[in-house]
């Protein structure tokens, strides 16, 4: 994974931007406004096209916060399927966005690619928490994710991602296709995290001391925070959990940055699930709160 230093240009693009004509795939997209209303987060406008739906909202913290659940029910992408998620955040608006399950990328026959987009943007005061479970890269997928988020005045942005490179519980590698995976946080239309991954499988990179070293799973937890967290006293916390050796945490820019290298989607789970949980009354004043879907 790099860091880049310099921006690209990458408008933001509106859902009925993304839907193409008729083309070899599944495309499916969903669009979500959440608006503050009377100190209660609510769902506002909403649309949707193909097989991806919103279900109705939950409010276990309080009405000021939302938490919704995305729901794909092909559970995956196939070669050609395009899958978009846009939400926008209003002023003073709070929500939380998970999924049911583990999205899945399919053997890839044709070599069109496999596309997941996800756009959030948040505005003055509003918050916005993007916690959905792995995806799994079935051998032979060609994926590209692309994750972009704009933040406006004090907006606040937590979320991660982690990637599971075949099924290794089935003892399926990872040993044909591709992936592509871009993340852009911007504040105030400036750049405050660019990230661009790019490799094939079998390439130097997947076992290379400076890439995956072999590993099969790999993840990236952000949260924006005007000061840094205490990185000592929640390093010597991973040491005693015996996380230390697969997490690496740091502060650049105002963002919290942790990363997991290693070969357990549930162990980098409960690990970032576990930092979230330490660090989200700094970020936005409350309590850990799982969602209950997790626990289906």
């Amino acid at each position: 994974m790099h860091l880049l230093t310099e921006a690209h240009n990458n408008d933001h693009v509106g859902l009925s931007e993304h839907q193409p004509f008729a083309s070899i795939g599944w495309k499916a997209g969903i669009s979500a406004e959440l608006k503050q209303i009377n100190e209660h987060t609510r769902l506002g406008k909403t649309s949707h096209y193909g097989p991806l739906r919103i279900q109705r909202p939950f409010w276990p913290e309080g009405k000021d916060l939302a938490h919704l659940y995305i729901l794909h029910p092909p559970g995956g992408l196939v070669a050609g399927d395009e899958l978009v998620q846009q939400f926008s955040v209003c002023k003073g608006a709070k929500g939380l966005v998970t999924t049911p399950a583990a999205g899945k990328v399919y053997f890839n026959g044709n070599g069109q690619l496999q596309k997941q987009i996800t756009e959030i943007s948040v505005s003055e005061n509003g918050s916005m928490e993007w916690l959905p479970q792995e995806t799994i890269l079935f051998n032979g997928a060609i994926a590209e994710l692309n994750t972009q988020i704009e933040l406006s005045g004090n907006g606040l942005y937590a979320g991660w991602d982690i990637v599971c490179l075949g099924r290794t519980a089935s003892g399926e590698q990872f040993i044909q296709g591709q992936l592509t995976q871009n993340l852009r946080i911007t504040r105030d239309q400036k750049p405050i995290y660019l990230e661009r991954l790019h490799f094939d499988a079998g390439s130097s990179f997947t076992n290379s001391l400076l890439g995956l070293h072999g590993h099969t799973v790999f993840g990236t937890l952000l949260m924006t925070r005007d000061k840094s967290p205490d990185l000592s006293t929640l390093h010597s916390l991973l040491e005693e959990k015996e996380w230390h050796h697969v997490t690496a945490i740091t502060w650049r820019a105002g963002v919290f940055i942790a990363r997991y290298l290693g070969d357990s989607s549930e162990q980098a789970r409960n690990i970032f699930t576990w930092l979230w949980e330490q660090e989200r009354e700094r970020f936005n004043g409350r309590s850990g709160c799982r969602p209950r879907i997790w626990n289906t």
